[in-house]
């Protein structure tokens, strides 16, 4: 089997932001539930070291996380919860330890642990940390696909800026994906992401993707303290119709990464 191949037997699609507080997480379950509501097998690993909380959002208790598969106490396999919607579930865990554990050769260590469960899953949701350090770097190198969430807010906007021009700048990658979040309209969601990618187009030469945005909602917003993800509540919602045309247009786009490169699920590295 050849690398290429691999590569399509799992969409990975990494999602980051420059600051917290924009949404990322939600949007991250969000775009999981759609996912596995199509009959996708679905796997989120949550990426956010010393903070990760996707088992909180979706109700469940953890049976370990990566640290203790880098130190050997358990296997992969073994730290894999489901939820009651379907969806995997992969911890890089919630407190100190965690945070002092992750260098760059662990980083590395565990995208290559994920080479155990190649071909188990169609959809990898890779909900990465807030800012921009070496390990989200890494993390979103390793992914097919790039996501850069983002608010209307003059803040948001800045560090989403900061975190796309390191990722052009140090992963030479510019097919990245900017995604306006919690806007109040699809239209202000357009007019965001012009903004951006017109700084990006000044500054870096680089012209973002497009695919989709997604708007405020009373359901986006309280289906978080429910354990139930707004996309499940109904078609007829707006969050529903929001990450369907998100998905429809992600489909449509070619793996983002470099050649002979680091990556999810690929065992020859």
């Amino acid at each position: 089997m050849t690398n290429t191949t691999k590569n399509k037997e799992t969409q990975v699609i990494g999602i980051a932001s420059g600051k917290g507080g924009v949404g990322k997480t939600t949007f991250a379950v969000n775009l999981a539930t759609y996912h596995a509501l199509k009959g996708k097998r679905v796997l989120i690993f949550d990426a956010d070291i010393g903070l990760g909380n996707i088992h909180i959002a979706l109700r469940n208790k953890l049976n370990g996380n990566m640290v203790d598969v880098l130190e050997g106490r358990r296997e992969i396999q073994d730290i894999l919860i489901e939820s009651e919607t379907g969806i995997s579930i992969i911890s890089g865990g919630n407190g100190l330890d965690e945070i002092l554990a992750l260098n760059n050769d662990n980083t590395n260590n565990i995208i290559r642990a994920f080479a155990a469960l190649e071909d188990q899953f169609d959809v990898m949701i890779v909900d990465i940390s807030a800012g921009a350090n070496q390990s989200v770097l890494s993390f979103l190198s390793a992914c097919h696909h790039q996501i850069v969430i983002g608010t209307n807010e003059p803040s948001s906007v800045a560090d989403a800026y900061a975190l796309i021009k390191l990722i052009h700048l140090t992963m030479g990658l510019s097919e990245i994906i900017f995604v306006p979040n919690k806007v109040k309209t699809a239209q202000e969601g357009k007019v965001l992401f012009k903004k951006m990618n017109t700084i990006t187009a000044k500054f870096l030469g680089v012209a973002l993707k497009f695919i989709g945005s997604v708007s405020e909602s009373s359901d986006y917003s309280l289906a978080w303290n429910t354990g139930q993800a707004a996309v499940s509540i109904g078609v007829s919602t707006t969050c529903y119709h929001d990450f369907s045309a998100i998905v429809d247009e992600l489909d449509k786009l070619t793996a983002n990464h470099k050649k002979n490169e680091l990556q999810f699920f690929n065992s020859m590295k």
